[in-house]
């Protein structure tokens, strides 16, 4: 197995380099370029406060990649993994998994102490050594390190939607299954509650103040200070959404395609509606002027101004994140890497649209996949031998 040394010597000395000339996608001095910080963490579900899913200067395998490790996990993986701190923090059935990202040895589980069945743990959002975890009660505050709990907050129904932060990490998002979403300060004290209509999915922080809830219902709703200042009806459960810094937010539905809603001064506008984009199940990727999303049917590339399809490809797509110049999916079968222009070609008919595809197993999936520390992790289930596992690829 490459040390980490030899992949980022790698990366820096060229190798593995990028395509040029590609039909869709920026090129020459406007391309992504691939990434040199073989250090970067992954904090929340998607990244960032915005939930972009893109890290653009994250290190990580662009071709061949060997095994770091394959640790076993107790528990169905749910959503992608979050890094930070050197550790790997895995939402599963049975908890919160955590793990050593180096060598991938077990560190701790966090498991509530009167749950005895499977149960619903949101993704993780870790920062200054603390890991905040939504649970079946509440958002629960522990030591990165050990496990062990500092705070809890409890709310209305279970917490639904993957804690965000906000600016700075001066204060904390949490949004449950009832409609209750809440900003809590880092110490725990809750600077205000209030309610919206429907389950709450996801929660984006990419405004400069206060946040906003998209919700199964089919509806955003930004607040601040408690209260709100618009309300957005799209036509499905929210299944993901991200935001560009200050003005656009980008949201996917369950059969309604993929929209473009400008904030402020146009709030309640609609953009673009791409009527056949994908569902996109957990995450856009906001990256090199597009939006990328994938479903069952693969994945999707769409101009951010616009909404026009620039490509479709691929296999059955249950994760999407990026780093660099690549576009990471998590498939059934496997995890596959491509660049983020999508080879050469118009629409479908492209070429060198792959940069890897590595194997996990005939009957497995990959559910989430993150690029952060030099290597790509990826939480697997298995339905032949139902063996549950967590990998890192380098």
């Amino acid at each position: 197995m490459p040390s980490r040394r030899a992949f980022l010597a790698a990366v820096s000395t060229g190798v593995a380099g990028g395509l040029a000339g590609c039909i869709d996608g920026a090129s020459g001095d406007g391309a992504p370029s691939p990434g040199s910080d073989g250090s970067t963490e992954w904090p929340v579900r998607n990244y960032d406060r915005f939930g972009t899913a893109y890290a653009s200067d994250a290190a990580v395998p662009r071709s061949g990649p060997s095994e770091r490790f394959s640790t076993p996990l107790d528990g169905t993986p749910r959503g992608r993994p979050v890094l930070a701190g050197g550790r790997v923090f895995q939402s599963t059935w049975a908890g919160i998994e955590t793990f050593d990202a180096e060598s991938g040895e077990r560190l701790w589980t966090f498991r509530e102490t009167d749950d005895e069945g499977a149960s619903y743990y949101t993704s993780p959002a870790v920062h200054d050594g603390i890991a905040y975890l939504g649970t079946e009660s509440g958002l629960v505050a522990v030591d990165a390190e050990n496990g062990e709990e500092q705070w809890r907050v409890e709310t209305d129904g279970r917490v639904s939607a993957s804690p965000v932060p906000g600016i700075e990490w001066g204060a904390l998002y949490a949004g449950s299954d009832r409609g209750e979403v809440l900003r809590i300060s880092p110490d725990g004290d809750v600077e205000w509650r209030t309610s919206v209509y429907g389950e709450v999915t996801h929660l984006v922080s990419a405004q400069m103040a206060g946040v906003t809830a998209a919700t199964s219902g089919g509806e955003l709703f930004t607040l601040y200070d408690g209260r709100g200042l618009w309300r957005q009806k799209v036509p499905g459960k929210v299944t993901a959404v991200a935001g560009r810094s200050g003005n656009d937010l980008f949201v996917a539905t369950f059969g309604g395609g993929v929209l473009c809603l400008p904030t402020a001064a146009h709030a309640g506008r609609v953009a673009w509606h791409a009527e056949n984009g994908p569902v996109a199940d957990g995450a856009l990727v906001l990256a090199d002027g597009a939006v990328f999303g994938g479903d069952l049917s693969g994945v999707d590339r769409l101009d951010a101004d616009d909404g026009s399809r620039g490509w479709e490809l691929g296999d059955d797509t249950y994760s999407v994140a990026a780093a660099g110049d690549t576009l990471y999916t998590g498939a059934d079968g496997a995890v596959v890497a491509r660049p983020l222009s999508g080879g050469t070609g118009v629409g479908s008919a492209r070429v060198n649209a792959e940069r890897f595809r590595y194997g996990i197993g005939e009957e497995a999936s990959a559910m989430g996949v993150t690029p952060a520390d030099g290597a790509l992790f990826a939480g697997v289930t298995d339905r032949g031998d139902g063996e549950e596992r967590l990998i890192a690829l380098e």
